[in-house]
């Protein structure tokens, strides 16, 4: 119950019942003064993030620390008490990337000169100034050819004089076009092309996930599917709580290791490297918690479904990493 007065109106502001008492005995809406002082306003988001009727907490409890038990109780009907696993990763997953690609140098020619400065130091003058006259220069190689081209008239040209078996095919033709006019976009500075290329990477990088995890569901019911008390949906509920369960980790990890990167100077060596141990750890218990085969017959399951997994994913950053190439 908020601390709002009650209006003294009996007419539900929401779907017009007339309202019996505090609250409307058709849709629920609390019948109170809809202005709302700064206070109020706080104190009902301090309520939402504590309470989130009372599952927020509990679900994320028994998410991390009993691996597959929500799973359980998901497909077992007790579902009132936990958080909807399509709500659940919708949320979890917007607070995870908000997070993970904040951060870092606010003044990025920081970088580039202290990147300048290193290389200042490791090149005599003359080397660094033909350096960056090579830059004006677009090169590509494939194989043992390479190709100089200042602009895309005269890679066109050249490619007119060849005959067309010789000519480059239909990938490569756009890639190298695609690459001279980010040089000349970005006046040949490749550092200026990177972050361009990992900032639009970046907001694709959520519909990988979005798009890896009905496939991850896929490779588990193959390796599964011999098990008839399972569906292929129970299986995408298994998935979806994996994969909330690895964004938490990971955005608690990344919290940690800024704090105490912040008051320490350094990273947290330790932390960083067991963090694939415990993401591999959680997947397994999962696995032979949910399933209940064998250690062996988990541990081979395992080991397939991660190939599979980094294939996957090796498949999708690839391909996304050249749509950012294309669109940036």
């Amino acid at each position: 119950m908020s601390h709002l007065k009650e209006r003294s109106e009996t007419n539900c502001l929401n779907c017009g019942t007339q309202v019996a008492g505090r609250y409307c005995q058709n849709c629920g809406q609390e019948n109170v003064e809809v202005k709302e002082s700064i206070w109020h306003l706080l104190m009902h988001f301090i309520e939402d993030l504590t309470h989130f009727d009372g599952k927020l907490w509990k679900t994320l409890m028994l998410l991390l620390f009993k691996p597959a038990s929500l799973t359980k109780h998901y497909m077992d009907g007790k579902r009132a008490t936990y958080l909807h696993p399509i709500r659940m990763y919708l949320f979890v997953s917007a607070v995870f990337f908000l997070v993970i690609f904040t951060g870092g140098p606010k003044d990025p020619s920081e970088i580039k000169q202290s990147e300048n400065a290193k290389v200042a130091a490791q090149f005599p003058k003359q080397k660094i100034v033909s350096a960056k006259k090579e830059v004006n220069d677009f090169k590509f190689q494939i194989g043992k050819d390479t190709f100089n081209y200042k602009s895309l008239e005269t890679y066109e040209a050249d490619q007119n004089k060849l005959p067309v078996s010789k000519r480059t095919n239909w990938f490569v033709d756009k890639l190298v076009k695609q690459q001279i006019h980010l040089s000349e976009k970005y006046k040949g500075d490749t550092v200026e092309v990177g972050k361009a290329l990992i900032e639009q990477f970046q907001h694709y990088f959520s519909r990988i996930l979005y798009i890896s995890l009905p496939i991850f569901a896929f490779f588990v019911w193959m390796l599964y599917r011999r098990n008839k008390e399972h569906f292929f949906v129970d299986h995408l509920i298994f998935s979806i709580h994996i994969y909330c369960a690895f964004f938490i980790i990971l955005f608690a990890v990344k919290i940690i290791d800024d704090v105490y990167a912040y008051f320490m100077h350094t990273p947290f060596t330790i932390l960083d490297a067991s963090v694939a141990f415990l993401l591999f750890f959680y997947l397994y218990k999962s696995l032979r918690n949910h399933f209940h085969q064998s250690r062996t017959k988990t541990i081979i399951k395992f080991l397939i479904l991660n190939t599979l997994t980094i294939l996957l994913m090796g498949v999708l950053m690839t391909a996304f990493l050249l749509l950012s190439l294309f669109n940036i």
